[in-house]
């Protein structure tokens, strides 16, 4: 079997908690050309820089983290009349993680000064190490074995 790839997508934190309930992920408002960058088994966690899409209301944290289910995407009816698409999910119970916290120990953040740089696309994916390290500051650490 293929080494998971590990996932950042970037949502608020209202449309991560909807997700999470529901047992499903959604990236870029439903596209499907991101949805079906994610294979079953990679692995997931959400940075939600607000409360509320386009909100004032700062959160800047990594909200939820989880593995893809089996299952190719979905059509949803989430986003109102305009098509999106989902992948079914595994959420683990997790606390989650202030991104100041680990700014100085994410590698892919190549310029601590200008972080929010990074988190602009909704979606990219990272290395295993930066990934565990986001895992261990949410408590789930031991639940992600990448073969180090």
């Amino acid at each position: 079997m293929a080494t998971p790839t590990c996932w950042i997508g970037v949502a608020a934190a209202a449309h991560v908690r909807v997700g999470r309930q529901q047992g499903f992920v959604m990236f870029a408002h439903g596209k499907h050309s991101a949805v079906k960058r994610l294979q079953p088994g990679d692995a997931f966690a959400y940075y939600s820089p607000t409360e509320t899409l386009g909100g004032k209301d700062a959160v800047r944290r990594f909200t939820a983290i989880g593995t893809i289910a089996e299952g190719a995407p979905e059509p949803s009816a989430m986003m109102g009349t305009t098509e999106a698409w989902m992948r079914r999910a595994h959420y683990l119970d997790a606390q989650e993680a202030d991104i100041y916290l680990l700014l100085p120990q994410l590698d892919f953040v190549s310029d601590p000064g200008h972080w929010g740089m990074y988190f602009r696309k909704s979606l990219f994916s990272v290395s295993a190490a930066d990934f565990s390290r986001i895992a261990a500051a949410m408590g789930v650490g031991q639940h992600f074995n990448f073969g180090d």
